[in-house]
């Protein structure tokens, strides 16, 4: 076929690209992966495939910035299974914080369904660290062994691992002094994972640092001052730190978290103790057992196809045979903390909250577009705006210059939706299907590398890109 002619052609498309602001039926040609052209009435060649998106929404691929395909799960044996989840809630990049190269290329193979996948290692103290206090000689070791694996950078995760103040700093500015991507479910020896956790950023950062802070919404459950006050004051922190945080929100009502207890039978993780004390249980073995026999706590269970949710006695049953080793769920998100949070804007119009992201993957809230199109629909967000926030600046907080842009030259990442269902309903990566109609039918996948992590990259029989992060918002923000 002449190079000058498309290979695909998406027609009457209600296209919206915010980086251009552009609104209108049109028809977007591709060529060779690329986007080749966009406008009215396009020539197309015998050759080309055609896609007649009468009556669908066309917007640049849906990236999540924050999933789980390839991390330490408690009860989930095979994280890869989160890979066909993310596909069909239409995405087509996704990055997983908190996991190891070795699962996320495993679970690339195995159950790769064509999505771009980035990954962030997690610091997890007697797994990727000696212990809870490390000297900065060896979080300097472990970022670096996390880089040349392949991994973007680090996750820390408070809410359960926390560290001290000081090392949760110096993590950071390990990251930020190699240009590394650093994400951070906030919480220290010092905080919780509450709005607390938040207070603290200003102080973890000092004059320069730059972080991304995970699920803004979960940090806003009242579990200090009212919800309303307390997405007020995180809403302050976030704008007081622009240009040096990116974060995003969930939109499911679900929570995910671990129910493990000690020796001495007290819940040992900050997130499960918060959720029982907003119920008024103990945060005990005990008190986890009646929360999850009156239904308020689920435990998490996996089968051949994916995870789903257990309660009353059968979730009793499966927390007592795991000896309290399992994945948990409450229903503490609250919907207007999350509305409120994702629409906020500062004077000029910008979002002070920069993404929507579902801290999903394999666990099962893939739910981005679904919650974001009802937005669209109680008049939260415009279409344009959510596309902004589930694409466009996703693509800017990893330095994805050529995704979450619909014009010419631009990777040929789309997401497909149709407004009536209120879902995605199509997807493509570099202009070859991944999803149709419910079914995924992408293979592999192809991973997200840092120069760093090159040279591993190419012994893992995948297709890879490197990205630059110093384009990242987190360093040319």
């Amino acid at each position: 076929m002449p190079t000058n002619q498309p290979n695909l052609v998406l027609t009457s498309a209600r296209v919206l690209d915010p980086d251009t602001k552009t609104d209108a039926v049109l028809d977007v040609a591709v060529r060779g992966g690329s986007i080749f052209a966009v406008g009215s009435g396009a020539d197309v060649p015998a050759s080309a495939e055609t896609v007649d998106l009468s009556g669908k929404w066309l917007m640049p691929g849906m990236i999540d910035t924050h999933v789980h395909v390839g991390g330490d799960l408690d009860g989930v044996t095979n994280p890869g299974i989160g890979l066909r989840s993310v596909v069909l809630a239409g995405a087509t990049t996704v990055i997983d914080l908190g996991g190891s190269m070795e699962r996320l290329v495993a679970g690339m193979r195995e159950h790769g369904a064509g999505a771009n996948v980035g990954g962030l290692g997690m610091m997890k103290p007697g797994v990727t660290l000696p212990d809870d206090d490390p000297w900065p000689s060896v979080v300097r070791s472990t970022l670096d062994t996390a880089l040349t694996s392949g991994l973007l950078g680090l996750k820390m995760w408070g809410g359960y691992y926390p560290f001290s103040m000081d090392v949760t700093a110096d993590i950071i500015a390990a990251c930020n002094e190699r240009q590394a991507y650093v994400a951070f479910h906030v919480g220290t020896k010092s905080s919780g994972s509450r709005l607390d956790g938040m207070r603290e950023l200003p102080a973890l950062l000092g004059e320069n640092g730059r972080v991304h802070v995970a699920h803004i919404n979960a940090y806003c459950r009242g579990s200090i001052l009212s919800p309303a006050d307390e997405i007020t004051e995180a809403l302050e922190i976030l704008d007081g730190l622009r240009g040096r945080v990116v974060s995003e929100v969930h939109l499911a009502r679900p929570n995910f978290t671990r129910g493990e207890c000690d020796e001495d039978g007290n819940v040992r993780m900050d997130v499960a103790r918060n959720c029982l004390r907003l119920k008024d249980y103990e945060t005990t073995r005990d008190g986890m057992r009646r929360a999850i026999a009156d239904g308020y706590g689920s435990v998490v269970r996996q089968s051949p196809s994916g995870l789903s949710l257990a309660t009353g006695d059968e979730g009793v049953q499966l927390f007592n045979d795991a000896d309290s080793l399992v994945g948990m769920s409450f229903p503490v998100n609250r919907a207007d903390t999350a509305f409120q949070l994702t629409a906020a804007k500062r004077q000029d119009g910008s979002f002070i909250v920069d993404a929507v992201a579902s801290d999903a993957g394999v666990l099962p809230r893939n739910v981005n577009v679904e919650q974001a199109m009802n937005m669209v629909r109680f008049g939260g967000l415009t279409p344009l705006e959510m596309a902004e926030k589930i694409s466009f600046n996703p693509a800017r907080m990893i330095g994805l210059e050529k995704k979450g842009r619909i014009s010419v030259g631009m990777d040929a990442d789309l997401t497909v939706i149709d407004p009536d269902l209120g879902r995605a309903v199509m997807s493509f990566v570099a202009g070859k299907p991944v999803m149709q109609e419910g079914e995924a039918v992408g293979k592999g996948g192809k991973l997200l590398v840092t120069a760093f992590g090159e040279a591993a990259a190419g012994g893992y029989d995948l297709p890879f890109e490197v990205v630059d992060l110093s384009r990242s918002l987190l360093y040319s923000g």
